[in-house]
């Protein structure tokens, strides 16, 4: 978020896509900082649910949102999501593991759980058991998600594999900016581009190491090229 102002601040670090104002002390980012690296989610692979484990690769993780601000998220473009999946499916085989959220509509839920191609495997935060998030990402071969969210958009980068985007209508001129942003960078692929992204995106090992610049802990070369 942008604060109102720097004053008193020694480092702020604002995303792209909020627009930052110029500023020694501002440092703009590349969407949210996250607490995912490869390291962690290699890791949190071990959690993968069992039947997950059974269906064939490649393995295309599906992190879903809902309406955020202006953008329009219902039945109608849970239908359009499934039938991109199902073309995604058709093209490269193997099967969609798919993760809703806090904001994922019961109808849009609903809605995908009876339009997604098979095979498949769906984890719905509106029913009990534990959220497998980081095992999906870890897993991923390849990522969708929605762009109704800066968090999500930064985390799918964060596996260092093919992300595509799915706009839903209405995405507010921030998220699109976020998009296009990730785009640029490499991180975000067509959907018929099977391109590697250059790296995993980690804005936080950045922001982490300009901290320690700042302190006096660590020399002022970067410790990585930026994704």
């Amino acid at each position: 978020m942008r604060p109102g102002s720097t004053r008193g601040l020694d480092l702020v670090a604002i995303p792209l896509h909020d627009r930052p104002r110029p500023s020694p002390r501002v440092v703009a980012t590349v969407g949210a900082p996250h607490p995912f690296t490869r390291a962690v989610l290699d890791t949190a692979v071990a959690d993968l649910p069992e039947p997950v484990r059974r269906l064939p690769r490649p393995w295309t993780t599906v992190l879903v949102g809902g309406p955020s601000g202006s953008a329009i998220f219902g039945a109608a473009e849970a239908r359009e999501l499934a039938a991109r999946l199902a073309a995604l499916e058709t093209r490269l085989g193997g099967s969609m593991l798919v993760t809703t959220s806090r904001r994922t509509p019961l109808a849009v839920a609903d809605t995908l759980e009876h339009a997604l191609p098979t095979p498949h495997w769906m984890h719905r935060v509106d029913r009990p058991g534990p959220n497998p998030f980081r095992a999906l990402l870890g897993a991923a071969d390849r990522v969708v998600v929605t762009a109704d969210s800066a968090s999500m958009l930064s985390e799918a980068c964060a596996t260092g594999r093919v992300v595509n985007v799915f706009r839903p209508p209405g995405l507010p001129r921030k998220f699109e900016m976020l998009v296009d942003h990730l785009r640029v960078a490499g991180h975000v692929r067509s959907w018929d581009d099977d391109e590697l992204p250059p790296a995993p995106l980690d804005e936080a090992a950045q922001l982490a190491h300009l901290i320690r610049v700042a302190v006096g802990r660590e020399g002022s070369q970067e410790p990585a090229p930026r994704g």
